[in-house]
């Protein structure tokens, strides 16, 4: 007999499992139906009006089986459920991608709730209208457009699912708007603001306690330069980066550096600044199990090992801790152009601006080197195209760059 948890509850004679899932508040409902595994989520937080949302969700399946009704019908809630399934199989497969999580939240959160009861093929440009207006008030503000992105791909995601069933055709889907407050600025770095970060990074390491915590230290400071002259994001694409991902070749005569990554938008190949490879050298110097290949077997072998981790070997998720602790310690951990307290993503932030404002990077080849749209890059560095154009028109450049000012510091 399967074992249970302790927070699973039965009903109706056993027939139907109330349970919630792991750090989830609310309770889901699982029933079978003539062979078919039925799993859906009550929306309740409260274990009685759960109980009571399940009995009846099962006593409606068992009545369309009985009548020769078909189990999954038109309606928008079985059909979201079934887009839920089929995003949670490719997940489990790790196939699926990783913003699959945030449209499930959507659907289970504002869809079903919404458009639950109705068909999918009533859903018309009236009623998306009339959700747009639930939701406003159901959030008490204007969603942000990257929010109503998350919203209408997760909308489209179960559209999807209904026209692969044949239950909507493609020229009935409705189209979704995105009317939302437009993206704040990001908190980053400036040219000052940046050397003084890296510069004080050497004392600081200095300062650390013995033992792990100066081996924190000093992998945050490689960390934060590979973050800020190659654009990855910090957590999925950084973390999840394996000596293997590194290539290391020549070109008329140049020498290159490639990381394959892996983040939302799935594996995108991007070419590093130069300088990067000598922060490579640095990790794979204090790595004991590792040191004794070069750094260039290390490449050549395709060693499947993580690039970011500790002497012993230990992969730590805290390095955004220790980065918070350091820009507050050094005064550096709100951007007073925005207000915000900076991260590790201002890193990210940090490197698009410079990409743009002194390497005169166009903005499409900036967009495939981060791998995210266009249009993303407009709206998040609009506030650039002053100085863009200025740097442009007058051929006036720093007089060192930024790469040369970080090689200055490798000696320190």
């Amino acid at each position: 007999m399967r074992q249970l948890r302790d927070d699973t509850h039965l009903i109706l004679d056993g027939e139907v499992r109330v349970y919630r899932r792991e750090r989830s508040k609310r309770w889901q409902a699982a029933f079978s139906i003539d062979g078919h595994t039925i799993r859906v989520s009550t929306g309740k937080r409260d274990l009685a009006e759960a109980k009571e949302y399940a009995r009846d969700t099962y006593l409606e399946y068992k009545f369309r089986h009985k009548n020769d009704l078909p189990i999954v019908t038109k309606k928008f809630s079985d059909v979201a459920r079934l887009a839920i399934v089929d995003m949670r199989k490719q997940l489990d497969a790790g196939l699926g991608k990783k913003v699959y999580k945030d449209y499930i939240v959507c659907i289970e959160r504002y869809l079903i709730p919404f458009f639950g009861a109705q068909y999918v093929t009533s859903i018309n440009y009236e009623k998306i209208q009339q959700f747009y207006e639930w939701r406003r008030e159901k959030m008490g503000r204007e969603p942000k457009a990257s929010t109503l992105n998350t919203h209408n791909s997760a909308m489209n995601r179960v559209f999807e699912e209904a026209v692969a069933r044949g239950f909507l055709a493609h020229k009935d889907v409705p189209m979704l708007a995105n009317k939302g407050e437009g993206s704040e600025r990001r908190p980053d770095f400036t040219r000052d603001e940046y050397r003084t970060l890296i510069r004080k990074l050497p004392h600081w390491i200095k300062q650390g306690k013995a033992g792990k915590p100066t081996d924190m230290r000093y992998l945050l400071r490689d960390y934060v330069l590979i973050l800020a002259n190659t654009g990855i994001r910090h957590g999925t694409e950084a973390l999840n980066l394996r000596w293997k991902h590194i290539t290391l070749f020549e070109e008329d005569g140049l020498q290159y550096l490639e990381m394959s990554v892996r983040g939302k938008t799935g594996r995108r190949d991007i070419i590093c600044r130069s300088g990067t490879i000598n922060y490579l050298r640095r990790i794979h110097e204090r790595s004991e199990d590792i040191k004794h290949i070069t750094f260039e077997d290390v490449l050549r072998q395709r060693v499947d090992l993580p690039v970011f981790r500790l002497p012993d070997g230990t992969v730590s998720k805290n390095l955004h801790q220790t980065f918070r602790a350091f820009v507050t310690e050094t005064g550096l951990i709100t951007c007073p152009r925005t207000g915000q307290n900076r991260t590790l993503y201002s890193l990210r932030h940090t490197y698009a601006t410079f990409a743009l404002l002194n390497d005169g990077m166009d903005i499409h080849a900036l967009a495939i080197q981060m791998g995210t749209s266009i249009g993303m890059i407009e709206r998040h560095y609009s506030h650039l195209t002053p100085r863009l154009k200025k740097d442009m028109l007058t051929g006036k450049r720093y007089d060192l760059s930024l790469e040369e000012y970080q090689q200055r510091q490798m000696s320190e």
